[in-house]
C-alpha cells in the first residue's frame, strides 16, 4: 500500500521527488512497457539507422528523413504516454494484450503537440532572426549579439511552461491544445523555476546516456566525414565496402537503446505535470474554504 502511494500521481512534490518517482515507476515497469511498444521502438531505430548511414555515406540527403522523423518520434512518444495515461486513471501499468498495441487516439494527441510546438517553434525563430538581422546592422557587433542573447533567454523562460501544458494535452481528454494552452499557462510559469529543474535534471540525465550509447556513432561519424571531405578534394573514398552495412547496424542498435532512454525521460515530466495539478487542486480548496 505504500508502494501505491509513492506512485500516485496527483501528490504536491518536489522536483527530486518527481525524478525519483518517475524514474522508479519506468524501471519496475519496465517489461510491461518493452512489450507494448517494442515494435515501435525498432521502427523509431530503423529510421535512426537510415539517417545516421546517410550522414556517414550521403550527408546532403540526410535531410530527407526529417518530417517521417517527426511523425515516427511523436508514434514511439505516443507509446510511453499511452501507459501513462493508463497509469492516470487506474493507478497501474498492466501488460499489453498484444504486442502490436497501438493508441490511435494518444497519437494524434501527441502528433498534434508535437506539430503545435514546431509551428510556434518556427514563428519565435522567425521573429528572431528578423530581429537580429536589424540589431546587428543598426548596433555594434557586441551589442547586437548581447541583446540578441538576452532575446533568446527571455524567449525560453516563456516556452518552458509549455513542457506542462504539452502534458496536460496529451494525458486529458476533451482538452483542445490552444484552448488548454491559454488556460493553463499561468499555472506553468507560477511554477517556472519547479519545471525547470525537473527539465534539467532530467535533460541532463538523458544527455549523460546519449553521449555514452553514442560513442560507437560518433566515431563512425568522424570516418565517414572525414573520407567525404577527401572524396570533394579528389582523394579516394577510403571507407571500406562493407561501412553501410556496419553502421546500419550500429545506429540501428543505438537507436533502439536511445528510444527508450528518451521514453524514460517522460516520467518524470509525468510527476512533475501531477504535482502541479495536485499544488493547484490544494490552492483552490484553500482558497474555496477561506471564502
Amino acid at each position: 500500500m505504500e508502494k501505491d502511494k509513492d506512485d500516485l500521481l496527483l501528490k504536491d512534490r518536489s522536483s527530486r521527488a518527481c525524478i525519483s518517482a518517475g524514474y522508479r515507476l519506468y524501471m519496475s515497469n519496465f517489461k510491461r512497457i518493452f512489450r507494448a511498444s517494442w515494435l515501435a521502438a525498432l521502427v523509431f531505430a530503423a529510421l535512426v539507422s537510415i539517417g545516421g548511414t546517410m550522414m556517414i555515406l550521403r550527408p546532403q540527403l540526410a535531410l530527407i528523413a526529417l518530417p517521417l522523423t517527426i511523425i515516427i518520434d511523436a508514434l514511439f512518444t505516443s507509446y510511453g504516454f499511452s501507459v501513462l495515461k493508463q497509469h492516470q486513471e487506474s493507478g497501474t501499468i498492466s501488460w499489453a494484450a498484444h504486442w502490436y498495441s497501438f493508441d490511435t487516439h494518444v497519437f494524434t494527441r501527441t502528433l498534434k503537440a508535437w506539430l503545435c510546438m514546431i509551428a510556434i517553434s518556427l514563428i519565435i525563430s522567425c521573429l528572431i532572426a528578423v530581429v537580429s538581422v536589424t540589431l546587428i546592422n543598426y548596433l555594434s557587433t557586441y551589442t547586437a549579439l548581447a541583446t540578441i542573447v538576452v532575446i533568446a533567454l527571455t524567449v525560453f523562460v516563456f516556452i518552458l511552461p509549455l513542457t506542462y501544458t504539452n502534458l496536460r494535452y496529451i494525458l486529458t481528454d476533451g482538452t483542445g491544445y490552444w484552448s488548454n494552452l491559454f488556460g493553463c499557462y499561468g499555472k506553468g510559469m507560477r511554477r517556472w523555476g519547479f519545471i525547470f529543474l525537473v527539465v534539467f535534471m532530467t535533460t541532463l540525465i538523458g544527455w549523460v546516456f546519449y553521449v555514452f550509447t553514442s560513442l560507437p556513432a560518433i566515431i563512425l561519424s568522424m570516418a565517414g566525414s572525414e573520407a567525404n571531405k577527401g572524396f570533394l578534394y579528389g582523394d579516394p573514398y577510403n571507407l571500406p565496402s562493407y561501412i553501410g552495412w556496419l553502421s546500419a547496424l550500429v545506429f540501428l542498435l543505438i537507436g533502439f537503446i536511445q528510444a527508450y532512454v528518451m521514453l524514460s525521460c517522460l516520467f518524470p515530466l509525468y510527476y512533475m505535470y501531477g504535482s502541479i495539478e495536485a499544488h493547484e487542486q490544494e490552492k483552490n480548496k484553500f482558497n474555496n474554504s477561506a471564502l
